[in-house]
């Protein structure tokens, strides 16, 4: 005679073993989507989020949530996202920061930039803008290169933190110049340029966001940006070739990393997405409008690209602890 209660307990156990693939099946997404910025709204990796967002969205048919998790030079919103399980529900939008900070904190760093994150898309890069006061003595990137030469270590320039991507864009200035200024570091790019504008700070690098508005509100002087061709925005400014500093390229890249551990159809699903939206006519005249550029990796090309990142701006970082 069979046991009644064993069968009972028997057929449970079975039903519930059938139902494990079921769920594990679940098409992605099923719920919310949520994406750590580690930098403070306003920023360059903030508002391309946002626009990125709305139309993963969209796309996604389910909610894209921003959260910004701002501090220690964006390691709080990194380390945070390194610990989640890697299920696709959440994901990290970042910049150059993601590989430099870390050689410049005190704090004990957990988590590996390269080995414990997998790259999803690169959808943007935008250049730096060398700017100064607008009533400052420096007309030009050669005044200030100048006035470098002749005072050493007095010529001060701010940035958004320390391992930042303004505080290296100035190390790497001095590198090209063989000149030496003195870092200023502030908590956010936004302090830092206010003190340019108030004259407590010689010069800073960073971001269209940031300097663009000002500029254009006469309020700092624009000497050169670091790209290829001009900023749209304010044609007058050259570039730095054209200022005369050969070879001074700097671009922070903006672009989506996930857990490691994150499924690999995950990722491709993503990865298409951010490639569709990043190609789309829309996606193009933002980045118009901020003065950044367009400038798409898929998953397999980000990828290749940040080992090779990741030991260019070592090199960098090492330089600004040298100097």
């Amino acid at each position: 005679m069979i046991d009644r209660r064993h069968f009972l307990q028997s057929a449970a156990a079975l039903g519930a073993a059938a139902f494990v693939p079921l769920a594990l099946a679940q098409p992605y997404p099923s719920r919310p989507v949520r994406i750590i910025v580690p930098a403070s709204p306003g920023t360059a990796v903030d508002i391309t989020t946002r626009f990125v967002a709305e139309a993963l969205s969209r796309s996604l048919k389910t909610p894209v949530v921003v959260d910004n998790r701002a501090g220690a030079g964006g390691l709080i919103g990194t380390d945070a996202v390194a610990k989640v399980a890697g299920d696709g529900y959440t994901l990290l939008f970042a910049g150059v920061p993601h590989l430099t900070t870390r050689w410049f904190t005190d704090n004990p760093v957990t988590f590996d930039p390269v080995k414990d994150f997998v790259p999803i898309a690169r959808v943007s890069s935008s250049a730096l803008g060398i700017v100064v006061k607008a009533e400052s003595p420096h007309k030009t990137l050669g005044d200030l290169i100048a006035a470098m030469k002749r005072k050493p270590g007095e010529i001060t320039f701010s940035s958004g933190g320390a391992g930042s991507t303004s505080h290296l864009c100035s190390v790497m200035l001095n590198d090209l110049t063989r000149t030496r200024a003195r870092h200023i570091p502030y908590k956010g790019n936004g302090p830092a340029v206010t003190d340019v504008i108030a004259g407590q700070v010689d010069f800073t690098c960073q971001g269209a966001p940031s300097v663009v508005p000002m500029i254009k509100a006469g309020k700092l002087r624009g000497l050169a940006v670091t790209s290829a061709g001009r900023w749209g925005e304010i044609p007058d400014v050259p570039t730095t070739a054209q200022a005369g500093v050969a070879d001074y390229l700097v671009a922070s890249w903006i672009g989506a990393l996930a857990p490691v551990s994150t499924p690999a159809p995950v990722v491709e699903r993503l990865s298409e997405e951010l490639v569709r939206i990043a190609q789309s006519p829309e996606f193009k005249a933002f980045c118009a409008s901020q003065s950044m550029y367009v400038d798409i990796a898929d998953r397999r090309q980000f990828l290749g690209q940040l080992p090779k990142e990741d030991a260019h701006w070592k090199r960098i970082a090492q330089l600004s602890k040298e100097s």
